[in-house]
């Protein structure tokens, strides 16, 4: 019965998801106006969390720009759903046009040498659309994401799908070294793209740093693969430059990192991400629970 209620809740999910898609951006982001204020003001969606967060990340701002940020995080939230449904559609045209990356050409100082490269990003304005990046690359060369699996397995399915329409390889978290030592026995040079920033499991505490003014619980897996394969390792860097339209600009933490010190890439992904988000905190993921877990003194 689970099996069949799944298909039928993806059918009715796809075909949602497609008349949203075939509409065009400018008036997807009317809805997402319109969603804004009913996810905020309405449903109030994980709004304490939102507030908790903000409000230990930023002790030094007032409550008025608190609730600014808090505002324009909501309608960024919204804005990402409608740009993540238009991704099932959206042309490579449109993408180039909303899309521009500084620093490309750095990708391959190292897959010109046969080296692979693992690309670090966050929770930060359209991570998503950042998966489409194999349509850039010279031809040989792979495009694999590392993404945690959703809970629902229509939506799940669906975006998938939407980033193979690009070519790109999906791997799943768990089986994320595994793939990553095919990748390296393949001799395909290929950049994987991992976001980083989520928190690690309860069982998978190991390295704790200062994030946003708080203590924090870093991924560790990204440093311990590089150093393991001797994957090199980016930082994208994303910048909204208006509503719809991103730059992103690449560049290195480390281009060998069999000489580093373990947890030494976690620490400079960190404090790139910190970098970022303090630029414009709107475009953060605020809603997720990043600090569940405290460290014991």
């Amino acid at each position: 019965m689970k099996k069949i209620n799944d298909t039928f809740g993806y059918y009715i999910f796809y075909v949602f998801a497609t008349l949203l898609a075939l509409m065009p951006l400018s008036l997807l982001y009317v809805i997402s106006d319109v969603l804004a204020l009913i996810v905020h003001r309405v449903v109030r969606y994980r709004l304490k969390v939102v507030r908790t967060n903000l409000r230990n990340s930023f002790p030094e701002k007032t409550g008025k720009e608190l609730r600014v940020i808090e505002t324009r995080f909501y309608r960024h939230l919204c804005d990402y759903s409608m740009e993540l449904m238009k991704m099932t559609r959206i042309s490579d045209k449109e993408l180039d046009k909303r899309i521009s990356i500084d620093n490309f050409d750095l990708l391959y100082e190292q897959l010109d040498k046969g080296k692979n490269v693992i690309l670090l990003l966050g929770h930060y304005g359209n991570w998503d659309w950042l998966s489409t990046l194999e349509r850039k690359f010279k031809p040989g060369i792979r495009l694999a994401a590392v993404y945690r699996p959703l809970k629902n397995p229509s939506i799940d399915e669906l975006f998938i799908k939407a980033r193979e329409r690009f070519g790109t390889f999906n791997i799943p978290k768990n089986n994320t070294l595994r793939a990553m030592i095919r990748i390296k026995q393949s001799k395909i040079p290929h950049v994987v793209a991992m976001v980083s920033d989520q928190t690690p499991s309860s069982s998978n505490l190991e390295y704790w740093t200062t994030f946003l003014n708080q203590d924090t619980p870093v991924l560790t897996g990204m440093d311990r693969i590089a150093r393991q394969l001797d994957f090199a390792v980016y930082y994208i860097d994303s910048e909204i430059i208006k509503r719809g339209y991103y730059k992103a600009t690449l560049s290195v933490i480390e281009n060998d990192p069999v000489c580093t010190q373990p947890y030494e890439i976690c620490e400079r992904f960190i404090r790139k991400m910190e970098q970022t988000i303090q630029r414009d905190p709107a475009y953060y993921l605020w809603s997720h629970k990043r600090w569940k877990y405290k460290r014991e003194k």
